[in-house]
């Protein structure tokens, strides 16, 4: 198996078809693949951005941790609250690593690493990291901080 192949979308359905990807969210969407499109929203292959073997080798690790806090939380058993603040926590692992792989990748295409948010919680208006407000002029999610490279 390639590096390529561990994050390779399953499914043609759920794949960018978008002509130019100009920009990047790292996102959990309970897909085989953290790259989506920051246009259309569907996954990225990440050979088509032509990623070296580090990059998605580094992307797929990153995934694995995020994925299995993400599904921790969903179960709703005894790690739900555990899962859940250390997907929320702005200085936590998963957190820093995301940012961290939003930067490198943004050399290439921009991306944002989208936060994690429960909807029981309300809507954000600022950003957890910085602290500034949020802008709300978006097309997916809640709000981005650009300085800060996130979406919610």
């Amino acid at each position: 198996m390639s590096a390529y192949d561990r994050l390779r979308p399953s499914t043609k359905i759920e794949a960018c078809e978008c002509a130019l990807v100009n920009g990047l969210f790292l996102v959990d969407l309970l897909t085989d693949n953290p790259l989506h499109c920051d246009f259309c929203r569907k996954e990225v292959d990440p050979e088509r951005l032509k990623l070296t073997v580090d990059e998605t080798e580094s992307i797929a690790g990153w995934f694995s941790a995020a994925n299995a806090l993400y599904r921790l939380w969903l179960d709703s058993g005894e790690y739900e609250e555990y899962a859940k603040a250390r997907l929320l926590d702005p200085n936590g692992q998963v957190t820093r690593d995301g940012l961290k792989l939003a930067r490198t990748l943004s050399a290439k295409v921009p991306t944002r690493l989208w936060l994690f948010r429960d909807t029981d919680d309300g809507e954000p208006t600022h950003c957890p990291i910085c602290g500034n407000e949020l802008d709300t002029d978006v097309k997916w999610g809640t709000g981005t901080c650009v300085t800060c490279r996130i979406q919610i």
